[in-house]
């Protein structure tokens, strides 16, 4: 189900377009769903956010980091507002399992801030996390990323060498360009999309049920995603 907080940012969102005049602002509204989606929409989706996440490890993100990611998030935000600014999002986690990554939970992202701008973003996101064992925390407890969580914005593969310590619980990547571009997550909250999990697994699944193995998939997407991951992110 869509959380009466969710509802209420993309509602509020679409208010302020019409009265200010954001461009594009419906497509905010077209990330959230009234019921599962097939899961030829759902494997679309995650070829996309595949390529999103192979070309940011490809650009930034130090092998070496990779090497201790026990979970990676990729997603797709947008981001607009006048006084109030709603970022608003999808994508998915996986996490690894001793050598191998899991299946991916497919996840929402939402946030709300306060302060004078205007304007609307779009931008990918990677968080690497160091701890697999927060990343499902967050998705359970619906912790707010920067609300006593390390989160920092990682260093870039050219900037670090091999022995480099990785020291920090969250790590952020974004290719993100726009009035909003380098604005951090600080304060965004991730869930699970209950729906979009279902189209892809074929019934109601909870995120443990999908890094545990007890929901599995055979989608075409998933299984690129985790030969990608297993060859840009090896243990």
């Amino acid at each position: 189900m869509i959380s009466c907080t969710t509802r209420y940012l993309v509602s509020l969102l679409l208010g302020l377009s019409l009265t200010y005049g954001i461009a594009n602002a419906n497509s905010i509204d077209e990330l959230f769903v009234a019921e599962a989606p097939s899961v030829d929409e759902v494997n679309a989706d995650i070829a996309i956010y595949k390529q999103i996440l192979e070309d940011i490890i490809d650009k930034k993100i130090p092998k070496s980091l990779l090497k201790n990611a026990e979970c990676i998030v990729v997603a797709k935000v947008k981001k607009g507002g006048f006084v109030v600014a709603i970022q608003a999002g999808k994508g998915l986690m996986t996490i690894r399992k001793g050598y191998n990554w899991s299946n991916p939970s497919l996840i929402t992202v939402s946030s709300a801030s306060l302060g004078l701008q205007a304007g609307l973003e779009s931008k990918d996101i990677v968080l690497v996390f160091t701890r697999n064992e927060l990343a499902k925390d967050i998705l359970k407890a619906n912790l707010k990323l920067g609300a006593g969580l390390d989160l920092t914005i990682g260093p870039l593969a050219t900037d670090v060498g091999t022995k480099e310590v990785f020291d920090k619980e969250i790590y952020y990547y974004s290719d993100g360009v726009g009035i909003f571009a380098g604005i951090s997550l600080k304060g965004s909250s991730m869930a699970s999309d209950d729906l979009a999990n279902e189209g892809l697994y074929g019934k109601k699944v909870t995120s443990d049920d999908i890094f545990s193995g007890r929901a599995s998939t055979t989608a075409n997407s998933v299984v690129k995603l985790k030969e990608m991951l297993q060859e840009k992110a090896p243990k």
